[in-house]
């Protein structure tokens, strides 16, 4: 199950209509804990065992990158619908049969990108289709959290099984609401790239240009101090203003002359509407109810599989790049 697995079945089983009935975990330590304290949920050793005994509505894969996209294809082949937590896989080539699978039968599913659900995130963008700040100019975007300064363990720190480092794992979030927000990236140019062990990147920059002609520089790293959590920020230029967006907070300065400016600050708490169950922060909760409105009525969410693959490719295309030294179009898989 994982840290993930387990918030989101704690989670899940707070919605109404909803309840956890089985699990997938090969750790023995875990099967012991849910043996103990959670008697009525059955545990499997392996998925295929679990989806062909279980008549499941929906199933969450939480499990490592590696296995992501097979057992997503396993459901979809099956009329399961899924949800995935990101990253989807470890390239975006991996996902073109499910991609085709997808295509055929559009089963309810949803790759776990939870920032969409931000309240300051959320406001963002509202203000922004709104053109509070006139015509966007550029943008800066960075995802920072202080986690590896030195060697780390674990599945995380293979490419073989996570797909890459920092950039898979937090700067992912910065490009899918960058796409969310901005449209498609058509080039990106890796400027600079440090790796913590061979092939698992550590800090990424590099220059990011959308198909609409917009620019924005891009950053994300693991190597920096004083980042406990994670924060990622979207500093966006305008005609008319600017914005900075994080976790915490949106900061809008509107123009009122060449001289003159004044700044409104929307703190989260103030954005806040609440949820029916707040485990690991409300985005989660959101991001599950928004699952379930979905399954229930026979719709897609926006972070799909299908719109999600788009943020593979441009993952893809920084680390060619960094790798050719060159700007590099993106790829896009339909």
């Amino acid at each position: 199950m994982g840290v993930m697995g387990m918030l989101h079945a704690g989670t899940l089983n707070s919605l109404k209509n909803v309840k956890v009935v089985a699990v997938t975990e090969p750790e023995k330590l875990v099967v012991k804990f849910i043996q103990t304290f959670l008697p009525n949920i059955k545990v499997y050793e392996n998925y295929v065992e679990m989806l062909k005994k279980e008549n499941l509505d929906f199933v969450y894969i939480t499990t490592p990158v590696k296995s992501h996209v097979l057992i997503a294809e396993y459901c979809a082949k099956n009329n399961i619908p899924f949800f995935v937590e990101k990253p989807l896989s470890k390239t975006a080539t991996e996902c073109e049969e499910l991609c085709k699978i997808l295509n055929k039968n559009s089963i309810t599913n949803m790759v776990g990108f939870n920032l969409r659900y931000s309240s300051t995130f959320t406001k963002a963008k509202e203000l922004l289709d709104k053109k509070v700040i006139g015509d966007i100019l550029n943008v800066k975007a960075t995802a920072y959290r202080t986690l590896v300064l030195k060697e780390g363990t674990g599945w995380r720190f293979k490419k073989e099984s996570s797909g890459g480092g920092v950039l898979i794992d937090i700067g992912i979030h910065v490009i899918d609401l960058l796409l969310l927000f901005f449209g498609k990236i058509k080039n990106v140019s890796t400027e600079k790239i440090s790796f913590v062990i061979p092939e698992i990147d550590d800090s990424v920059t590099g220059l990011l240009r959308f198909e609409n002609g917009l620019t924005c520089i891009f950053e994300t790293s693991w190597n920096v101090k004083n980042y406990r959590l994670q924060e990622t920020t979207l500093e966006i230029n305008g005609t008319l203003g600017k914005i900075k967006v994080n976790e915490d907070y949106v900061k809008i300065q509107y123009f009122e002359s060449d001289d003159e400016s004044h700044e409104e600050i929307l703190y989260r708490q103030s954005l806040y509407k609440g949820v029916h169950l707040d485990i690991g922060g409300s985005m989660y909760a959101s991001e599950d109810a928004d699952f379930i409105n979905c399954l229930e009525n026979g719709t897609q969410p926006g972070s799909n599989v299908i719109n999600s693959i788009q943020v593979q490719s441009v993952i893809d295309s920084i680390y060619k790049s960094s790798k050719s030294n060159k700007q590099e179009g993106v790829i896009y898989i339909e």
